[in-house]
C-alpha cells in the first residue's frame, strides 16, 4: 500500500489540475491550491485516514485523467472513513461541476462551508460558480462574506466585489468599493483610476474630479489625468484650479495650441482680460485661426473699445469660418458700438437667409433696424426670433416698441401683458405700456398704475417721470403734472419729447413765457420738427 501511495503522490506532484471555470477575481483558486492541506486535515485520524489518504488520492488521480465519475467514487469512500475533511467535499464538488452537475456541487459547498465557514478558498469556488450560471445575486452574496471578513492585504474580494456590483448598474456602490480598494492596497493606482473612470462615465463629475486630483497627486506627470482633471474643472467653473493644473500640464507638454488655447479662454472665463488677451493674439499670430479663440479677442476688442481691431478680427473669423455666425455678430457689434446701426444692417443684411435659424442675428438685425426706426423690417426679423427663442424679453421688447410705432397695438399690448405677467417689475415693459396707453388716450387708470410702479423701482428716471407727468396732465391734474415733468427735465434737459411735455403742461397752467422758453429748447434739439416750430411761434400755427 505505501508503494502505490508514494506512485500515486508523485503523479499528483507532477500532474496538472484541471481546469475551472472562469472567474472575474484576479487569482482563481483550484484544487491545487488546497492540497497542500489536505493530508495534514486527514492525518489528523490515524488508522482509518491512512486508507482515506489511498482513496483521496486515487480519486485526485482520476479527476486529472478526466474520469470524474471514477474520481467520484474514490472521493465517496474516503468521505466516508473521513466525513469531517473539507478537502474531500471540495474535490467531490468540482468533479460534479465538471460532470455539469451544478446544483450538486453547490451542495457539497456548501456542506464544506459548514464545517468550516472561514474558508475563503471554498467560498470564493462558490461565487466564482454562480457567476458561470449568470447567478450574479448569489455570487456577490458570497463575494460580500469575502469582502468583508477577509483579513488579507490583497484587495482582489473588494476587486471582485465592485465589477459583480457594475455588472448590476449599481454604479455607486461600485465606484465606493473600488476606492476602498484602493486604500487597502494603496499601491494599485489602476483601481483608483477604475473608480475615477466610472464616475466619469456615469457624470458624476464632482466625484470625477476628486478622483482624477488623487491620481494628480500620486503622479503629477501623467499628462492624460492632467488633461482630463482640467476638463472637469473648468465644467465645475473652477477656473483657478484649472489655470494652475493647465499650466502643470504645459510645462510637461510644452506650449501647443490646444493647450494656450484652454489656458486662454480659462482666463478670459475669469475675467482676466489681461492675461487672455496676449494669449489669443499669440495664437492668431501662429495663424491658429480657431473660431472661439477669435470671438473672444474680438470681444475683449469691443471691451475695450478697440472697435477697429474687433472688426478685423471678426472679418478674419468671417474669412476663415464663413458658415460661424458669430464673426457677422462680432462685426455688427463693433459697428453698433460704434454707433453705427446702419453698418450692422450692411453686415447682417446679406446673410440674414443663411440663418434664419440663428436667434442672435435675428435679434441684432431686428434691433438695427428699430433704431433707425425702419420699423417694418424691424418687425419681420423680431418675430423670426421670437420663432427661435420665445423666452428672449429682449426681442419681446424690441418687438413691442416697433409694433407699438406701427399702431400694431394688438401686438405690443400682448407682448408688454407678456412681459410683466412673467415679471411684475419689469420696469421697461411698465413704463413703455403705460406710455403707449397715455399716447392713445385711452385706460389712464390701468397707464398710471403701472407707472406709478416704474417710479417706485426707479424713482430718478427721467424717462419714467415723464411718463407719470404726462398721464396726469392728460388725467387734467396739472399741479402733478408739472412736479413729475419739471424733474424728469432737471435729470435730463436734452431731450425734445420731455422739453416738449414741459411746454405743454406750462401752458395748460397759463404760463405761457416759460412755456415758449422749453419749446425752443426742444426745437433747437429737433429742428425739423413743424409742430415744435408753430408751438415756439417760428411758424404761423
Amino acid at each position: 500500500m505505501s508503494k502505490k501511495i508514494n506512485f500515486i503522490f508523485s503523479l499528483l506532484v507532477f500532474s496538472n489540475c484541471v481546469q475551472r471555470p472562469a472567474v472575474i477575481v484576479e487569482d482563481p483558486i483550484g484544487i491545487e491550491e488546497l492540497q497542500s492541506e489536505s493530508n495534514d486535515k486527514i492525518k489528523a485520524k490515524p488508522n482509518e485516514n491512512v486508507i482515506a489518504i489511498a482513496h483521496f488520492m486515487d480519486g485526485q488521480l482520476f479527476m486529472s485523467q478526466g474520469n470524474y465519475s471514477m474520481a467520484i467514487l474514490e472521493f465517496q469512500d474516503a468521505l466516508e472513513l473521513d466525513p469531517e475533511a473539507a478537502t474531500i467535499i471540495v474535490s467531490m464538488a468540482e468533479c460534479y461541476w465538471k460532470l455539469g452537475k451544478a446544483k450538486k456541487s453547490e451542495e457539497l459547498l456548501f456542506n464544506a462551508l459548514n464545517l468550516d465557514p472561514n474558508d475563503y478558498e471554498v467560498r470564493e469556488m462558490l461565487a466564482n460558480q454562480y457567476i458561470f450560471q449568470n447567478k450574479h445575486d448569489k455570487a456577490i452574496e458570497q463575494y460580500r462574506v469575502l469582502a468583508e471578513n477577509s483579513v488579507e492585504e490583497d484587495p482582489k474580494y473588494l476587486i471582485a466585489l465592485a465589477k459583480l456590483v457594475l455588472s448590476q448598474n449599481n454604479i455607486n456602490e461600485s465606484i465606493s468599493l473600488f476606492i476602498k480598494a484602493f486604500e487597502k492596497d494603496k499601491s494599485r493606482i489602476d483601481i483608483l483610476e477604475e473608480a475615477a473612470n466610472l464616475s466619469l462615465r456615469s457624470r458624476q463629475l464632482n466625484k470625477a474630479r476628486d478622483l482624477y486630483k488623487k491620481l494628480i497627486d500620486i503622479d503629477k506627470n501623467n499628462s492624460y489625468y492632467l488633461s482630463t482633471y482640467i476638463d472637469l474643472i473648468v465644467m465645475s467653473g473652477d477656473y483657478e484650479n484649472g489655470i494652475t493644473a493647465l499650466e502643470s500640464l504645459i510645462v510637461i507638454e510644452g506650449e501647443t495650441t490646444e493647450r494656450l488655447s484652454q489656458l486662454g479662454i480659462l482666463y478670459y472665463k475669469m475675467e482676466d482680460l489681461v492675461r487672455a488677451k496676449p494669449i489669443f493674439k499669440k495664437l492668431v499670430n501662429m495663424n491658429h485661426y480657431d473660431a472661439t479663440i477669435m470671438h473672444f479677442l474680438s470681444n475683449i476688442y469691443i471691451e475695450q473699445s478697440i472697435l477697429d481691431s474687433a472688426g478685423i478680427i471678426a472679418n478674419q473669423i468671417i474669412d476663415h469660418h464663413p458658415s460661424d455666425p458669430r464673426g457677422y455678430l462680432d462685426a455688427a457689434l463693433a459697428e453698433l458700438n460704434n454707433e453705427n446701426p446702419l453698418g450692422a444692417i450692411k453686415i447682417l443684411e446679406p446673410v440674414n437667409k443663411e440663418f434664419t435659424d440663428e436667434f442672435s442675428i435675428q435679434y441684432l438685425l431686428g434691433s438695427s433696424y428699430q433704431q433707425l426706426e425702419k420699423y417694418d423690417k424691424a418687425t419681420v426679423v423680431l418675430r423670426q426670433s421670437l420663432k427661435i427663442y420665445p423666452e428672449s424679453r429682449g426681442a419681446r421688447h424690441t418687438l413691442a416698441i416697433a409694433s407699438d410705432a406701427l399702431n400694431y397695438w394688438t401686438e405690443s399690448d400682448s407682448l408688454y401683458e407678456g412681459l410683466i405677467a412673467t415679471d411684475v417689475n419689469d420696469v421697461q415693459a411698465l413704463n413703455n405700456y403705460s406710455y403707449s396707453l397715455v399716447e392713445r388716450n385711452i385706460q389712464l387708470n390701468k397707464a398710471l398704475a403701472m407707472a406709478k410702479k416704474a417710479i417706485e423701482l426707479e424713482p430718478e428716471n427721467s424717462a419714467y417721470l415723464d411718463t407719470i407727468g404726462w398721464i396726469y396732465y392728460k388725467m387734467d391734474n396739472i399741479e402733478k403734472a408739472l412736479i413729475f415733468i419739471r424733474k424728469s427735465v432737471e435729470l435730463e434737459n436734452d431731450n425734445a419729447v420731455v422739453l416738449e411735455h414741459l411746454g405743454d403742461v406750462l401752458i395748460a397752467n397759463n404760463q405761457i413765457e416759460e412755456a415758449l422758453i422749453y419749446y425752443l429748447k426742444a426745437l433747437d434739439i429737433d429742428k425739423d420738427n413743424e409742430i415744435l416750430q408753430q408751438k415756439a411761434g417760428i411758424v404761423a400755427n
